[in-house]
């Protein structure tokens, strides 16, 4: 069985995992047609929970594009090496949110030799796959690779870490 490390470090490296290739940036390059430079319209915002966190979205938004060509991730804390995001479409404004609740970062969980820097979130401006390290909603920490539709995102592939013994996350952690 390969450590949590070796599987972050192969993940980092771009390696196949279990005879199945691991999804590249490069594999899902938007066209340059999808390219977004005008003015961002107003999000949206479609549920009380994005409403709660518009200022983190509308000041995120501001900054332009950073993800798929003509979409903004906005992210912001939501505890310890913890983050919640959403996408918004700078053409239209619609607000979508993210493929999970709470992503705290894996290295809480897998110990002291998984680099930091390798845990959290990954996507370009010019690609429409998005890269999770980490433990959705403080459950099944691993690698999650998932390619943005338009309005949603479809998980592509998956490769689990398991934490070390006793630094799995407490029940009452879980939300």
């Amino acid at each position: 069985m390969q450590s949590a490390f070796a599987i972050v470090a192969a993940m980092s490296t771009g390696i196949a995992f279990q005879g199945k290739p691991v999804p590249k940036f490069e594999a899902f390059r938007v066209p340059a047609t999808a390219m977004f430079d005008g003015t961002p319209a107003a999000p949206q915002f479609k549920t009380s929970s994005q409403s709660e966190f518009r200022t983190m979205i509308r000041w995120a938004t501001r900054k332009g594009p950073n993800f798929a060509g003509h979409y903004t991730i906005a992210a912001w804390g939501c505890g310890t090496a913890c983050e919640q995001i959403v996408v918004v479409d700078l053409r239209s404004g619609d607000v979508y949110e993210g493929p999970f609740g709470n992503l705290p970062r894996a290295a809480i969980y897998l110990g002291p030799n998984v680099d930091e820097t390798k845990t959290g979130m990954f996507f370009h401006r010019d690609s429409s796959l998005f890269v999770a390290r980490g433990c959705p909603n403080y459950e099944a920490c691993g690698t999650y690779y998932y390619e943005w539709t338009g309005s949603e995102f479809k998980l592509l592939h998956r490769i689990p870490m398991k934490p070390l013994p006793g630094t799995e996350p407490e029940p009452s952690m879980k939300k």
